[in-house]
């Protein structure tokens, strides 16, 4: 048979069973269809802006075929609050997209009940190693302080691409936390690691084809959808770079002197060796420190790049946060996490950032471990459940009618002087998977902004306007756009 003989017969296949297929009794409301491919055709390159507004026709939770997968959305904070407290609905799909080892999947160290068990040891881990503590800002520094010497021989150039300038430094705090080391920038290893996440997520929209069409993974290597093979050298690329720093630590392993992660993780290893049900092993270490660093970096790298866009496009804004740093810092002082309790129009930026533009516009795929209930509907065991984190984030009763509008004041009590953060407010989710490094990335993204504009101002070039629309990637990210950069008086 010929490939068009074979598609054919694929399709006719896929519509008979999607015609006869039996699907659990419920009234929970959605839109319609079709065949196949379910609603993906009536989506929009801003999917998150989609799935929010069909909330306003079939309520805060629905149900939608994307692909050959049936999802409930969730678009309530209540409603999303409520589910993601529950362990009943704490795990993931054993499809998702991602590049997990046999022994992640066979364990169930991310995707099931185990997952509480390697949060908390992270948390602990976390807090060992200094972060949300001095410790943590004193590396920083020594990062920021690199990148701000790199940026000042940037201000000779007419206009500059900030993010360009942020994503290393910004995985190289990762790496810090992981191995114990920072690599200078012109380092051949910092650059292969640099070009390896570029090239993951220029290629994100093949990892969400096959989320939501599982079946079409060979289809998707045989035509080439998306260069999958480009994006699986890369991947593979990431964690022979990592297996090599785990390779590196176990030679030189001293249970005295705990350096870094990837030191504590193999620690637990050794001492959980004759628990026979034990989640620690060497390939789930390689998969959470991979997941770090496509998190991690990203993240925070994105954060930055939105603030200092913003401060470019709306002068008032850079203005006020000037005056703060000024009468905060001064001229000399390096900036601390701490001094947001005196800076709070900075601070109420980036939270006003957070929420305009979401790190996490849509939550990954939840997956019921068992029946339950939610809102009132009946969701029986591996039932697949999305959240959208902007639906809340732009809701009109929430935030009132111009919640399209970026405004720091927001968050701010009535006389300025005070940030106020409401409860549904959650930038890094919320309940039992919510992110981990929340602390640490709350504090970069603080400490770099403020050290960066304390020395540095920034605008558009002359004739140009900022695009402020954002496309979709790990979260929603600033289209790349030059600036101008200068050193302030």
């Amino acid at each position: 048979m010929d490939t068009v003989s074979v598609l054919v017969a694929v399709f006719v296949i896929f519509l008979l069973v999607w015609f006869t297929k039996t699907k659990y009794a419920s009234n929970i409301p959605g839109p319609m269809g079709l065949p196949i491919v379910g609603y993906l055709p009536f989506m929009t390159k801003k999917p998150y802006l989609k799935l929010a507004q069909l909330r306003h026709k079939y309520g805060p939770i629905y149900r939608i075929h994307l692909g050959s997968r049936e999802i409930i959305i969730l678009c309530d904070f209540n409603i999303i609050k409520d589910a993601f407290t529950r362990d009943e609905i704490m795990g993931r799909p054993p499809d998702m997209p991602f590049d997990l080892s046999e022994e992640t999947i066979r364990t169930e160290a991310f995707l099931g009940m185990p997952w509480k068990e390697q949060k908390r040891f992270s948390l602990h881990r976390l807090r060992d190693l200094g972060f949300g503590k001095t410790r943590m800002e004193e590396h920083l520094k020594e990062e920021i302080e690199e990148l701000l010497e790199r940026m000042n021989t940037e201000t000779s150039k007419s206009t500059v691409r900030i993010s360009d300038l942020l994503a290393p430094s910004m995985s190289n705090n990762i790496a810090s936390f992981l191995f114990g080391k920072r690599l200078k920038y012109n380092n051949p290893r910092r650059k292969k690691l640099d070009e390896l996440f570029s090239t993951i997520g220029k290629l994100n929209s093949v990892l969400a084809l096959k989320m939501f069409f599982p079946w079409m993974g060979p289809f998707i290597k045989f035509f080439n959808i998306g260069s999958p093979k480009t994006l699986e050298k890369a991947l593979e690329g990431v964690k022979e770079y990592v297996m090599e720093e785990i390779e590196e630590h176990e030679k030189t392993l001293d249970p005295n002197n705990i350096r870094d992660f990837l030191d504590g993780y193999l620690l637990e290893i050794e001492k959980r060796s004759n628990e026979p049900n034990t989640t620690f092993k060497r390939d789930v270490l390689c998969d959470m420190a991979r997941g770090f660093f496509g998190a991690g970096s990203e993240t925070v790298r994105v954060s930055v790049d939105w603030l200092l866009l913003l401060c470019a496009a709306y002068p008032e804004v850079q203005k006020k946060i000037h005056q703060e740093i000024d009468t905060v810092l001064g001229t000399e002082r390096f900036p601390s996490f701490q001094d947001r309790f005196d800076m709070p129009y900075t601070e109420a930026c980036i939270c006003e950032m957070w929420r305009w533009k979401p790190t996490i516009p849509l939550s990954f795929l939840r997956y019921t471990l068992k029946d339950t209930e939610l809102s009132g509907y009946f969701l029986p065991k591996h039932t697949r459940i999305m959240a959208v984190p902007y639906a809340v984030d732009h809701d009109e009763k929430l935030w009132g009618k111009d919640h399209d509008v970026y405004k720091p004041e927001r968050f701010l009590n009535p006389d300025g002087k005070k940030v106020v953060k409401p409860e549904y407010f959650v930038p890094f989710s919320i309940g039992k998977r919510s992110c981990p490094g929340k602390s640490l990335a709350e504090t970069e993204v603080f400490v770099y902004v403020t050290a960066i504009l304390q020395r540095f101002e920034f605008s558009l070039p002359f004739g140009k306007k900022a695009d402020l629309e954002g496309f979709l990637g790990i979260g929603i990210q600033p289209k790349r756009q030059e600036l101008c950069l200068k050193l302030r008086q």
